[in-house]
């Protein structure tokens, strides 16, 4: 994981709230809907998804992201909020799905005695595609962030652009409405930072004492 080892790079954002922090109890109330599942193999027919799993830290190497309950509660840290994010996706490669597309249409005019009509060419199509979507492997990514609320930013740990507009619209999925706050990003010259030392971030990382975090007061 980046945010603990080596050169990460991290893309950072400005979190508006319009009120008090929120307490862990609606920050738990808030991740549960968009919790990511347990990682299935196969029998999965969605070519992408993405939820939020159980943050872990160098000290929960016998945890794993989705085992047993978990809440805000298992993301307190010192820095602020420590949030994961599992991002899942499948491909079906074209020349296999071609291949099999053309076996099925030559059964079905050995069987038939004539070739399948459009619609019935295109139905074939995508109930192959979907089968062997469900046969795909996913592509698992790990994405960490730190919601450091006293200094009201998110630091999202990827150099991918792409994946960060994702978290992004997760985050904002999640939190934005019920607890009413607005993201953007800082400005473009200090916006992506690059943090060699790792003993710095894993001390940022560094679980709190639960009593740090037992905001009383409501939004």
């Amino acid at each position: 994981m980046g945010i603990y080892t080596g050169t990460a790079t991290c893309g950072r954002y400005r979190v508006f709230c319009n009120g008090k922090l929120p307490t862990v109890k609606k920050l738990s109330d808030a991740l549960d809907p968009f919790k990511a599942p347990e990682l299935r193999i196969d029998g999965t027919p969605k070519m992408e998804s993405i939820g939020w799993v159980r943050p872990l830290t160098p000290m929960d190497k016998d945890l794993a992201e989705t085992s047993g309950h978990w809440d805000a509660s298992d993301c307190q840290i010192a820095g602020g909020t420590l949030l994961r994010v599992r991002y899942e996706r499948r491909k079906v490669p074209a020349s296999l799905l071609a291949m099999i597309f053309r076996q099925k249409l030559a059964e079905h005019i050995q069987s038939q005695g004539k070739p399948m009509g459009r619609l019935e060419r295109k139905k074939l199509k995508d109930s192959i595609a979907q089968d062997l979507l469900k046969r795909s492997l996913p592509m698992v990514q790990f994405t960490d962030l730190v919601w450091r609320d006293q200094e009201s930013e998110l630091w999202i740990f990827s150099n991918s652009k792409s994946t960060c507009e994702k978290i992004l619209q997760l985050f904002s999925q999640t939190f934005s409405d019920p607890l009413d706050l607005q993201v953007s990003p800082l400005d473009p010259a200090s916006a992506w930072i690059e943090e060699d030392d790792s003993d710095h971030r894993l001390q940022l990382v560094t679980r709190a004492e639960p009593t740090v975090f037992a905001r009383q007061q409501a939004m």
